[in-house]
């Protein structure tokens, strides 16, 4: 192929290797998607939270002034804690604010420490696959089991933790391809 010609198919396709790009997009449709789905369980997780606060205040406004606390606060706050919790890991990820000790690991080179990033971050996608299966499983296992004081039933906050854990594995999943990314990316100075 001359010159030019690699020129327009580069120009055309955003790259020499037509391959590469559709491969590209599909990593770029795949971070979408995970992104998405992160953004939006995130958005409920605030949500629950933004109530949650006004359940509790307005419990302490009613046992302090009123005598008369809000039946069921303490259960509705626990409960919620799991899907304020589980909702928001995968965006956690997404932003890199899990907690990280890497004072070793930062002073390796790129491709070493990525090497590290995906090895470490196949052991957690394994941990977290386990979990989400065993979440799953566990919501069977509630049956119609139901909460002491409002009755509200327990199969649905295992459920809920269980897309939780799926959607930060799905975050997980992103990084090890990123990571990959990283490691066979040819080095360009």
């Amino acid at each position: 192929m001359s010159s030019n010609a690699k020129e327009v198919q580069k120009e055309m396709l955003g790259s020499e290797d037509p391959n590469q790009s559709s491969l590209q997009e599909q990593t770029t449709k795949f971070e979408k998607f995970v992104h998405s789905l992160n953004n939006a369980t995130h958005r409920v997780s605030m949500l629950v939270l933004f109530l949650m606060m006004f359940l509790t205040t307005g419990d302490v406004i009613g046992r302090y002034f009123f005598y008369k606390p809000i039946t069921g606060t303490y259960e509705l706050t626990g409960l919620a804690m799991v899907i304020v919790i589980f909702l928001s890991l995968g965006r956690t990820q997404l932003k890199k604010e899990h907690i990280s000790i890497d004072f070793l690991t930062s002073k390796l080179p790129v491709k070493i420490r990525e090497s590290i990033n995906v090895v470490t971050s196949v052991i957690m996608l394994a941990l977290l696959g386990t979990t989400s299966w065993q979440l799953f499983a566990y919501a069977q296992r509630f049956g119609a089991q139901t909460s002491g004081d409002l009755g509200i039933p327990m199969k649905f906050f295992a459920i809920l933790a269980a897309i939780g854990v799926l959607f930060y594995a799905l975050t997980i999943v992103l990084n090890i391809w990123q990571s990959i990314r990283k490691v066979v990316q040819k080095n360009e100075s």
